[in-house]
């Protein structure tokens, strides 16, 4: 089954500002007299990676990445052990190969259930990435207006 989904950058931006101001703009009234505490940024983690969800709707790692949000993850599980190698490096045997695999099943949320498609899990990864590179640009973008 091949994804034919395409991330157009333009309505990923509006969707992920207009959720994720709003998210933003009611942590900081809530905490105008208040330092900075690990309780804030996991606030400010949670809208940001729910934002990246809602913005990307039709993809298996969005509704991944949106249900591990509502069942208040644990931020150490959301990408792998990091004990693979680089992935640019090419495997030598099928068992490589498979190892490869379960590493980038371990980097996209839901990539645990794409066991039996390597094509769907390259594609989702690729629309992962893509959005993950919108996110950084237009919370970069953000940063500099302020």
């Amino acid at each position: 089954m091949k994804s034919s989904k395409v991330i157009h950058s333009t309505t990923f931006t509006t969707k992920y500002v207009s959720y994720l101001v709003p998210a933003l703009t009611n942590i900081g009234s809530l905490l105008a007299s208040y330092d900075v505490d690990e309780e804030t940024k996991k606030m400010v983690r949670y809208e940001v990676d729910m934002a990246l969800a809602l913005s990307a709707k039709g993809f298996a790692w969005s509704r991944a990445l949106k249900h591990k949000l509502r069942l208040n993850y644990n931020d150490d599980d959301r990408v792998g052990d990091g004990h693979g190698e680089p992935v640019t490096k090419k495997p030598k045997t099928e068992h490589e190969e498979e190892e490869r695999m379960m590493c980038l099943r371990k980097l996209i949320p839901g990539g645990k259930e794409m066991m039996a498609d390597d094509e769907m899990l390259l594609s989702e990864l690729g629309s992962y990435v893509s959005c993950l590179e919108l996110q950084v640009n237009i919370l970069r973008s953000m940063l500099q207006n302020n």
